[in-house]
């Protein structure tokens, strides 16, 4: 038991490995049930208990990683997994409407991050269960807010997202090319190898690239609130239509 829990560095997990491919089927997994199962823990009287044991999930598997950030950092050193972690965590507790809007187009980190992890520590490790365990939270928390609490983000939302997201990377990057340090955005450094290639082509085609992705994945996040509102008001329509038929031919 001391073992799992001390931060000595045993097996990583291999990329794509069984080990990693089981972690992204049961975040998928989790994630198409409570999407399925909302409805029901929406009318259900034990949903305030549910919505805290999630939060209470996401405190254990995050707290460690809060000390050293949060108590023993910098606000801007924080990466966007975190700014969203936090920020749904407290809209969902809190039932915030306006800032679960925002930040919900943050927690597409959540699937990258279990494709592409950045961890040293295998499952042999807390570390490691508390890595994937606090991302995983990211979309629990998008999913509840909007399935179970009805908070909807708009367009709007997704642009004053953006908007609020660029300003904040304006002032991290500052922060990083000035005072040195991690850079938790990747705007100097690559999250994958891969993208590698930019950097050597030119800094700011780097940028564009890493830019453009982001938004890119923002409205990927906006595009199934958008196809499940649209699917809701297509009976309403429908019946508007029929409304107007039925009255035009009385007539």
């Amino acid at each position: 038991m001391q073992e799992f829990f001390s931060d000595q560095m045993t097996q990583p997990i291999e990329w794509f490995g069984v080990t990693h491919i089981l972690l992204i089927f049961g975040l998928i997994l989790t994630l198409v049930l409570l999407w399925i199962l909302a409805p029901k823990i929406k009318n259900c009287r034990y949903e305030k208990y549910i919505r805290f044991f999630l939060i209470g999930l996401a405190v254990i598997f995050e707290w460690r990683v809060f000390e050293s950030r949060m108590l023993n950092g910098s606000l801007f050193r924080i990466p966007l997994c975190g700014i969203a972690l936090y920020g749904l965590l407290y809209s969902i507790a809190f039932k915030k409407e306006k800032l679960f809007k925002i930040m919900y187009f943050y927690a597409f980190g959540t699937l990258l991050t279990y494709l592409f992890f950045d961890t040293l520590w295998g499952l042999d490790r807390w570390n490691g269960w508390t890595y994937f365990g606090a991302h995983a939270a990211i979309g629990w928390f998008a999913v509840y807010g909007y399935r179970v609490l009805n908070f909807t983000p708009t367009k709007k939302d997704l642009y004053q997202s953006m908007f609020f997201l660029g300003i904040y990377a304006f002032i991290a990057g500052y922060a990083t090319y000035k005072y040195g340090g991690s850079d938790e955005l990747f705007l100097f450094n690559p999250p994958v190898d891969f993208m590698n290639v930019f950097k050597e082509i030119h800094h700011i085609v780097y940028l564009v690239v890493l830019i453009s992705l982001a938004a890119l994945l923002m409205f990927g996040m906006y595009l199934p609130i958008y196809l499940t509102e649209k699917r809701k008001n297509e009976p309403q329509k429908e019946e508007i239509k029929y409304s107007s038929t039925l009255q035009s031919s009385n007539e």
